[in-house]
């Protein structure tokens, strides 16, 4: 079990969600069902050992990735047939805290990458127009 932080990490993934949301993409690919389950379940692990760490910024992208694998898995023509299966080798109650952590996240993050948003950079010397003669 990692040892709790007592301070969130800095974030350093990306400076806003669209950039976390990006990394967040699953292409599916030709591999069995067994090791997208065994692949989401490794993601869920570490996607709470982040959260534990006060890494808010993987936590986010990890839980969203298990979110996109499992959608992935369901839509597979054997998770069909063996819905039942599956759903207990990924643990029923996993789905609903990936999904309850990311919105908690997502809200966390959004206000802490408000905080860190530089303002805009001006010139230092002034612009000048010229006047039209009209």
């Amino acid at each position: 079990m990692p040892a709790v932080a007592s301070v969130l990490k800095e974030l350093y993934l990306g400076s806003s969600l669209k950039e976390l949301n990006k990394k967040t993409e699953v292409k599916a690919e030709k591999i069995s069902t067994k090791n997208y389950v065994q692949s989401a379940l490794k993601i869920f692990r570490t996607a709470e050992e982040c959260r534990l760490d006060h890494d808010e910024g993987k936590a986010y992208v990890l839980y969203m990735k298990y979110v996109a694998v499992y959608n992935l898995i369901k839509k597979r023509l054997d998770f069909k047939q063996q819905q039942d299966y599956f759903h207990s080798m990924l643990g029923p109650a996993n789905i609903k805290k990936a999904i309850e952590e990311a919105e908690r996240l997502s809200e966390s993050l959004k206000l802490r990458l408000v905080k860190n948003r530089k303002p805009p950079r001006f010139c230092s010397h002034p612009i000048y127009f010229p006047k039209l003669n009209v």
